[in-house]
């Protein structure tokens, strides 16, 4: 209040000075007109008047010369221009390509191709019209000898050489000659890619062209797969692998050797197929009542989606959470029959249970090696690692809820949160609060910046994979053939019935035959994934010349790490620049918005990680059977609330399962951490390939020498194990949660000083202290400001405390404990209030040079000053200053004296 009269009594002084009348001055006469003697003028003791001078003479006056004629005045020379200032340069790019020699990628092929009509498979219509007109009808007359395939080619591969008989055997580990083995892996490399090619083409033409007759012909070359993996594994077991001194053959066999569920005996496999089509049907027709709805009952699980995302009333949420979950527990004799058979199938290759045999694809152990880590063990020292991340953004997110849904029954402070409120049926993703929780308002203009661009300069979808792929080969990747570009689809071909999800990355099987499948679009999602699809594909190029069991990835977590970095080096903002995708003014990120940006990633993915963990503890234990019957949904949720801080909406209801509400438990049958396992890698391989001091979050630009270890272990493909392909990448042979908080370094220094500054309970172990009125926060609709900037202990003005994370406001920024000027502009302090002000006022009179009452101002400079006399300034700072300047001895600043001492006794 002070402040503000004070500036009303400035304006108010001020406006007299700056609008007061200037008089001109008298103008002075030349030296020689000037009269000697001032007292000749007037006669001594006569007043002179103004009309003594102005009247006109009388009789018998002496009248006036007139003056003499003033020369001419010599023209004024014109003014010269003011020199226009230069332009500030731009930034130079970060990236160039002009070193990248241009390649032809299919495009005048594909400009033809695309002013034809799409093709007509004209012969069958051709053999119906012939048909027709011999016989009156569509009907063959021809007597079938045999069964008709829908894929001839894949069944005349069945029984084409002996690598498809399993009669006639030998004993498991009999064959202990290493020799025979190595003849064997050669014949069976030669047959297998056969099948794999054929298998590769069928997927091909049904994925991009999904009908009946394709879908057929894929299933019949899938099954022709299976059973040469059958008869192989089988043949494959003759040989005694502990005989085998050769690792990489030892490896091979190893391959070979496993079958997994496919060991079962054909009716044990029905019986576990079935099961499985039995969940994946009580999961999508199972129908429940909405809220005071009465019977029948229509709402399904596909209906849920967008009533969780946008239903604010908890109470109708919880009733539909119920009854779904009700709904589906005629499901659980069907859940508990793939545990069976699971371990059934484990057992017959050698493994102890269904858990053993899930934990192998990390652990690297097999019916004759033993595990070589204990995973569950890094599993928890993970968690153990990211457990105080989650529990700050589970705290905030706690709070929010609170005002989300009115204070709901059975949400608490200090307590775990219902299941139902997070946005979503299962819960898994928290993304759709993010609007209404988000720190800051301001977004990222990145996306519609990218799409201006990709309109401007004409892009085309295939265009961004081009870009994509020059991006890679300025880092060192190689030229790939020219059938990547003239084989694969980029854009959806709408005439036809294509399978767009998921995109993919395939080797077909061939030499030099790698595409690609993506229904893509201009934007910065779809040009994100291009680089995501490239990357996998150089990983297929560069392993091309291993061996056939060995020309595949070192583990599915590894190639999605990779994927997963590369696709968040595409949102480089130098790189961005360099493409011309954005402007120059995006290369200085704001906090708001990468604060933003991770906040909204760890809703969508991090959040998550807790769950993969719970998820797969629970399913080991329902494996090796330590769980009883009765008691299966209890221990659901115990472990969930552990690991997740989640409890169930209701009471525990024993004969009801409600893990199967979750797509990841019921739909997919393997470890759930495998999403935990590659996303910690994701952030490993990121910071390996950055050099260091990068901030994670922006990402880098790469170089053909940061990328060389990476190409080097794309080479080996399977050969090697994923954490031998980690530690040759990354130099570290073991999961390392580290990177993954130094990435989310920025949202969590948010997330702890907004709790903090809130006073938020951290943590779920409390006693179920209710919130009070007072404790929950306002509803922020979408164009309200952020939760930053709505509170005054949020936010810190010029000379304040910034020490717990407020924002610093008025064109200043934290020096770490209080809000200083940033730099070029200069300090005004009035009493203890600071503004920071472009000039320097000094220069109209402000500052005494004392250190005193009136206004101490400072030029906010980061050099040392030199030496002065004058008194070092009182105000508190951390920014070195130069002496004060000198107070002007003005009316003004006497005037601004008394008005402070006015201020001051206020």
């Amino acid at each position: 209040m002070k402040f503000h009269i004070l500036l009303l009594l400035l304006v108010g002084a001020c406006l007299p000075v700056f609008t007061q009348e200037i008089k001109p001055k008298p103008e002075l006469l030349p030296a020689d007109e000037a009269p000697k003697d001032p007292e000749a003028v007037f006669s001594e003791g006569e007043p002179f008047e103004l009309t003594d001078a102005l009247d006109t003479p009388k009789n018998g006056s002496v009248p006036v010369p007139e003056p003499e004629p003033k020369p001419e005045p010599e023209p004024e020379p014109e003014p010269k221009p003011e020199p226009e200032p230069s332009p500030t340069p731009e930034p130079e790019p970060a990236i160039k390509f002009d070193n990248i020699e241009s390649e032809d990628y299919g495009d005048v092929a594909e400009t033809a191709a695309s002013t034809q009509p799409d093709e007509l498979n004209t012969e069958v219509i051709e053999q119906l019209v012939d048909t027709f007109l011999n016989t009156g009808s569509i009907a063959s007359n021809k007597t079938n000898k045999g069964p008709v395939f829908a894929n001839p080619v894949a069944q005349a591969l069945v029984n084409s050489s002996n690598y498809w008989k399993t009669d006639n055997l030998q004993a498991p580990g009999s064959i202990k000659d290493e020799e025979k083995l190595r003849s064997w892996l050669a014949g069976y490399e030669a047959e297998a890619i056969k099948v794999l090619r054929e298998v590769a083409l069928s997927g091909w033409r049904y994925f991009n062209d999904a009908s009946p007759s394709l879908k057929l012909a894929l299933d019949e070359a899938e099954n022709v797969l299976t059973m040469f993996v059958r008869s192989t594994s089988m043949q494959a077991k003759q040989f005694d692998m502990a005989s085998v001194t050769d690792e990489k053959v030892m490896r091979q066999l190893g391959y070979v050797s496993f079958e997994g569920m496919s060991a079962l005996a054909p009716s044990r496999f029905a019986d576990y197929s079935q099961a499985q089509a039995a969940l994946n049907r009580d999961s999508k027709d199972s129908t429940i009542c909405d809220k005071d709805v009465p019977p029948p009952c229509a709402l399904q699980k596909i209906d849920m989606d967008s009533i969780f995302r946008n239903e604010k009333d908890a109470s109708r949420l919880q009733h539909l959470w119920v009854s779904y979950v009700t709904a589906i527990a005629k499901s659980k004799p069907s859940y508990n029959n793939i545990i069976t058979i699971s371990n059934e199938g484990a057992k017959l290759n050698g493994f102890a249970n269904g858990g053993a045999m899930w934990r192998s694809a990390f652990d690297m152990s097999s019916k004759v090696h033993k595990a070589e880590f204990d995973l569950n063990k890094q599993i928890d020292k993970i968690y153990s690692t990211i457990q105080p991340f989650y529990q700050l953004l589970h705290a905030y997110m706690r709070r929010q809820l609170a005002g989300i849904y009115s204070n709901p029954v059975g949400l608490s402070k200090d307590g775990p949160i219902p299941a139902h409120l997070f946005g979503s049926l299962d819960g898994g993703d928290w993304s759709a609060h993010y609007e209404q929780t988000k720190p800051f308002e301001e977004e990222s203009e990145t996306p519609e910046a990218m799409l201006s661009a990709f309109n401007t300069q004409n892009y085309t979808t295939k265009k961004m994979f081009v870009t994509a792929y020059r991006y890679f080969k300025s880092a060192g990747f190689p030229h790939l053939p020219k059938s990547y570009w003239t084989s694969s689809i980029f854009a959806r071909v709408w005439s036809k019935d294509m399978i767009c999800h998921p995109a993919a990355a395939l080797d077909m099987r061939a030499p030099n035959d790698f595409r690609v499948k993506a229904c893509a679009q201009l934007g910065e999602p779809d040009f994100e994934q291009a680089h995501s699809l490239l990357v996998q594909t150089y990983y297929q190029y560069l392993y091309k010349d291993q061996s056939l069991l060995f020309r595949e990835q070192a583990s599915p977590v590894i190639t999605d790490a990779i994927a997963n970095a590369f696709a968040h080096l595409s949102t480089n903002p130098h790189y961005l620049y360099s493409q011309k995708l954005v402007p120059s003014e995006h290369l200085d990120i704001k906090d708001s918005v990468i604060i933003n940006k991770l906040y909204k990633e760890s809703l969508e993915s991090f959040t998550k990680l807790p769950f993969t963990i719970a998820a797969d503890n629970w399913r080991y234990e329902l494996f090796d059977g330590t769980v009883p019957k009765n008691k299966l949904n209890d221990r659901w949720w115990e472990i969930r609330n552990k690991y997740e801080g989640v409890r169930s909406p209701q009471p525990y209801n024993t004969s009801n399962l409600d893990a199967l509400i979750h797509n990841s438990v019921s739909q997919v049958h393997s470890p759930a951490t495998r999403t935990l396992i590659s996303y910690v890698l994701k952030f490993q391989i990121l910071k390996a390939l950055c050099p260091e001091g990068t901030i994670l979050s922006e990402g880098c630009i790469l170089s053909e020498d940061t990328t060389e270890k990476l190409r080097e272990t794309m080479k080996l493909g399977s050969s090697i194990t994923w954490l031998k392909a980690l530690e040759m990448i990354s130099g570290k042979g073991e999961l390392d949660a580290q990177p993954l908080l130094e990435y989310y370094e920025p949202l969590i220094n948010w997330l702890r000083n907004t709790n903090e500054i809130d006073q938020v309970v951290v943590g779920w172990d409390g006693e179920g202290t209710p919130f009070t009125v007072e404790e929950i926060p306002k509803t922020r609709q979408p164009g309200d400001g952020g939760n930053g900037l709505p509170s005054e202990d949020r936010v810190a003005f010029p000379g304040g405390e910034c020490v717990n994370g407020q924002e610093c406001l008025l064109d200043s920024h934290c020096n770490g404990t209080i809000c200083v000027c940033n730099d070029g502009l200069y300090t005004l302090e009035i009493g203890n209030t600071f503004n920071c002000v472009p000039g320097n006022p000094a220069d109209s009179g402000f500052g005494d040079g004392k250190g005193g009452l009136v206004i101490g101002l400072f030029n906010n400079e980061v050099t040392t000053p030199e030496p002065s006399a004058e008194p070092e300034p009182t105000a508190k700072t951390t920014t070195k200053m130069p002496p004060r300047v000198r107070a002007a001895t003005s009316p003004f600043s006497l005037y601004l004296t008394v008005l402070l001492i006015i201020y001051f006794a206020l």
